[in-house]
């Protein structure tokens, strides 16, 4: 195929004109007089004729000696079928074998197929990303539950050991030492492994540092003054690390009474949606 790029970007410059009043006499956008130039794609017969008409310059500028006579024969098997119209895609001559759109602008069927691998080509490469996006997230679900099943099995065991220790050395009954150890090992298992899920929000325990704002405290500006502030300051921190500490406790004991209870659910939950919630 020829390269008529340089000769149209040429006799464009050479005539002042940008590409896109060059587009508006032969009836195409810019982009196509850009791919013409660019090489990336080639006017047909009738567009270079036009071209040639406009600049004032021989048909010949654009035939190679040798490509006399094929030029004329594509000329003349052209002119056998009326042109419609020039696609504004690729600026190209449209012919009714060859018409894919011709309202509201006229386009060529090679244009319409280009596009159409084009937006293929997208959906694929769109689907793909989307498989490796669920891969990764079912891959860090199973990531975040064994991680929770083997470090609640880890502090079960240390938990399971002690209590077992304490109850030889208490001299217990071997009956009541093993149904203690299961018992202790089932709530604290269910607990911890649920703590590593996020099972358990204990930011719900933190209001307890907010019960209580530090009131404004009148104080006079001297010695005595400024010793109250600060014994009256003292004073509401400790409160509030009281109340605190208070609700830790007791949302703590709530929680592993009820972890047996929610295990099974928030097993369920992280394996297919991962931590957090639902997607």
């Amino acid at each position: 195929m020829r390269q008529y790029g340089k000769i149209i970007a040429q006799l464009r410059k050479e005539n002042n004109m940008t590409q896109a009043e060059l587009g508006a006499k032969l009836n195409v956008t810019y982009q196509a007089v850009s791919k013409w130039e660019n090489d990336q794609s080639q006017p047909d017969f009738a567009t270079m004729a036009q071209i040639a008409e406009l600049f004032h310059v021989p048909l010949t500028i654009f035939l190679g000696g040798e490509e006399n006579e094929t030029a004329g024969a594509t000329a003349a098997a052209e002119s056998a079928e009326p042109v419609l119209g020039y696609c504004t895609v690729c600026g190209n001559a449209v012919r009714q074998d060859n018409v894919a759109q011709q309202r509201p602008v006229l386009i060529c069927k090679d244009c319409v197929e280009a596009d159409a691998r084009r937006k293929e080509e997208e959906a694929r490469a769109a689907e793909q990303q989307k498989e490796r996006q669920e891969q990764g997230r079912k891959w860090a679900n199973k990531r975040t539950r064994n991680r929770g099943l083997i470090w609640g099995g880890v502090i079960a065991l240390v938990v399971m050991i002690l209590v077992a220790v304490s109850y030889a050395i208490g001299g217990g009954t071997a009956g009541a030492g093993i149904v203690a150890v299961l018992i202790t090992g089932i709530f604290v298992y269910t607990f911890s492994s649920q703590m590593f899920w996020g099972g358990f929000i204990f930011e719900t325990c933190l209001f307890g540092g907010k019960i209580i704002g530090t009131p404004g405290i009148i104080f006079s500006f001297d010695l005595d003054g400024f010793i109250f502030l600060i014994v009256m300051k003292v004073f509401f921190a400790l409160l509030k690390l009281f109340i605190f500490l208070i609700t830790f406790v007791f949302f703590a004991i709530v929680s592993i009474l009820f972890s047996p209870f929610t295990f099974v659910p928030a097993l369920i939950r992280v394996s297919r949606h991962g931590w957090g919630g639902d997607d």
